[in-house]
């Protein structure tokens, strides 16, 4: 099988009720905003951030050209809520990992559900076959989205990271998209 060309992620993927836009510059604020709400919420996506200048550095950067990570804003009402990533992108096995944060605010409403199904369509559409879900397995909000979304258990990372100073056992989710 021949290696997956590396074609451009739509700009904008939209949904009933959201959008999801690709990263860049002019959302530094939006997103800056969208982190401190979830923070005075006990939320902890971005827990490093602490200016608007992180955010411009490490968040809101142009996009890559050549296709390694994508990255999304998901916004509800133009509003940046969430970030949506597609990352470990390999073209040689037709496959590439998903990442999600939703500001606490918004959590348990659909919205990362919708926003996965918007980048598996679109994944599909590039012609990935399969879409990789990694996440702490104690994170129950992520492995329900994973489970009501069609993913299947591929397993359990023993230790597989260092994640706030400490180890964290992964479980790993897979689809696949052209059945």
């Amino acid at each position: 099988m021949e290696k997956l060309e590396k074609k451009p992620f739509a700009q904008t993927l939209q949904g009933s009720r959201i959008q999801l836009v690709m990263s860049g510059p002019k959302y530094t604020q939006q997103v800056f905003d969208y982190i401190q709400r979830d923070h005075k919420l006990g939320g902890v996506n971005y827990s490093w951030v602490e200016s608007l200048e992180d955010v411009a550095k490490h968040i809101t950067t142009e996009p890559e050209e050549n296709f390694q990570e994508i990255n999304y804003l998901i916004l509800k009402e133009n509003v940046a809520i969430g970030s949506f990533h597609v990352h470990s992108i390999s073209y040689l096995d037709h496959k590439a990992e998903v990442g999600y944060g939703i500001e606490r605010g918004e959590e348990g409403k659909g919205f990362v559900s919708e926003a996965l199904q918007l980048v598996l369509s679109e994944m599909k559409r590039l012609g990935f076959n399969k879409a990789v879900i990694n996440c702490d397995k104690e994170n129950t909000r992520s492995i329900s989205v994973a489970e009501r979304n069609g993913f299947s258990n591929e397993g359990l990372l023993l230790q597989d990271c260092i994640e706030n100073g400490r180890f964290r056992d992964s479980m790993i989710f897979g689809r696949l998209l052209r059945l």
